[in-house]
């Protein structure tokens, strides 16, 4: 059977500092806080198979994308995942912007890094013309920035 999923509700992303999280997304990437809240006990116990969860999050939204960013706070034995690009069950957000270099400068004193460098699309099946760029900051996070040819 196809066709079970019906839309997106939002992509989560684990933080080590909501606070901080919370600047760049809003300040260089404009999404609009939605709200804050801690979470803990039987809910996110159950759903996620982990005991003990306990999180402060957050959700934003921008132009019909919806995005949770929560900081655990318990339990204590938790990891930080730092992926390459290649490596399997990695994976990354990418947006739509209108001047890739002054994202790259604005994101820039919030910790967030190019990882390679900017590549230009020379041939298709993408949009040839396209400039591209991978950002990621010291929590492991990915996200993919491409600005369309004029």
């Amino acid at each position: 059977m196809s066709g079970h999923v019906l839309g997106t509700v939002h992509t989560a992303i684990a933080v080590s500092d909501l606070t901080h999280e919370l600047g760049y997304w809003q300040q260089v990437l404009g999404f609009t806080l939605l709200g804050t809240t801690e979470v803990g006990g039987p809910l996110p116990e159950q759903e996620t198979g982990v005991p003990s969860l306990r999180s402060r999050l957050a959700m934003l939204a921008r132009h019909g994308q919806t995005v949770e960013l929560y900081q655990p706070l318990a339990p204590g034995d938790r990891a930080t995942y730092r992926p390459s690009p290649a490596d399997i069950g990695s994976w990354h957000l990418a947006f739509r912007v209108a001047d890739l270099g002054a994202l790259i400068h604005d994101s820039a004193p919030w910790g967030w890094q190019v990882r390679g460098q900017v590549a230009v699309v020379t041939e298709g099946p993408g949009p040839v013309g396209a400039r591209l760029a991978y950002l990621h900051n010291a929590d492991g996070t990915i996200l993919e920035f491409i600005q369309m040819p004029h």
